[in-house]
């Protein structure tokens, strides 16, 4: 914490020295967009969030992402130009401090006014103690940071955002509120897609690289075994592998889902091992380049197609 600190004092000292020569043409096309056009600027941190926003603010508001394509959030280091957008910001929407360690204090040290909205403050204490309480295996939010790959914890998000932007553009709540209703019946759609989709599957367990699938198994009575936990990076020991194998022999896996993104040496590994397929499952950590069709920028439609994998790797009929 210390270290990301440090860095965001750095990047606002730079902003300050270079400020005049970005604003005399030379702003990066992210900064361009935010406050050039009146509206309520928001801004989010990566893919996934812009993914949840973007529905909610529709027309009313103009929404930049920080992150460009192919960027990693884990392991991202924000730029001057980022400093810049924020400190033309209204809203900031991100993941959490485990998930972009940088956020928060560069956004104070670039704009003190701009609201802070972690997807983990849409979550209510109570709801999340029961959730605790319900599942012992259910993710530490102070480590875990894939809390929009659960549906129902998404819908959380979606009335957040619409009270986030409401709050900060009084004159257009009306169309907000509408727009996340209109969202919110799409992830209910989708809640019970996956309610139904996973209802009858050969096996409950599924096997990860890494902890990624935790928040949604817990949603769904599902077991999620994975090789390194929360981290993409780690390393596993031959022990730590020998218990994963023998677990999943045990527990009857039928297939791996692995990121696509990730390097998936270890995931192909793992499934040569078993004699088990590797299905891909999206978790649109990053943007990617060039044109993407109109599916690939619509959160539902991605986590429909990453339900008939989970179906494909649990054998559900």
């Amino acid at each position: 914490m210390l270290l990301s600190g440090v860095l965001a004092l750095f990047i606002l000292l730079i902003v300050l020295i270079l400020y005049p020569v970005f604003t005399a043409g030379h702003i990066p096309a992210a900064s361009q967009a935010a406050g050039s056009s009146g509206k309520l600027q928001v801004i989010t941190s990566f893919r996934p969030i812009t993914l949840l926003v973007l529905p909610i603010a529709g027309d009313y508001a103009q929404v930049t992402q920080l992150l460009p394509p192919g960027a990693e959030p884990h392991e991202y280091e924000p730029t001057p130009g980022d400093a810049i957008t924020l400190a033309k910001g209204n809203i900031l929407f991100y993941d959490g401090p485990f998930m972009e360690p940088w956020a928060e204090n560069l956004a104070v040290s670039a704009n003190p006014t701009i609201v802070r909205a972690p997807f983990i403050d849409s979550i209510p204490p109570t709801v999340l103690a029961q959730m605790r309480n319900t599942d012992p295996n259910f993710p530490d939010t102070n480590q875990d940071p894939h809390l929009w790959l659960s549906p129902p914890l998404a819908e959380y998000f979606v009335s957040y955002v619409a009270d986030q932007l409401a709050a900060a553009d009084p004159a257009n709540a009306t169309g907000y509120r509408r727009n996340a209703d209109a969202f919110e019946a799409r992830l209910k759609k989708l809640d019970g897609d996956y309610v139904a989709g996973l209802s009858n599957c050969t096996t409950r367990t599924f096997l990860t690289s890494h902890a990624f699938l935790d928040y949604q198994a817990a949603a769904y009575n599902l077991t999620a075994l994975s090789i390194t936990g929360v981290s993409p990076d780690a390393e596993p020991s031959i022990q730590q592998m020998t218990m994963v194998l023998n677990e999943s022999k045990a527990d009857n896996i039928q297939g791996v889902l692995a990121e696509p993104d990730e390097v998936q040496a270890l995931s192909q590994s793992v499934a040569a091992e078993l004699n088990l397929p590797l299905y891909p499952y999206t978790t649109m950590e990053i943007l990617p380049a060039g044109p993407l069709s109109p599916g690939d920028n619509d959160y539902v439609d991605i986590m429909e197609n990453n339900l008939q994998q989970m179906k494909q790797a649990l054998k559900c009929r």
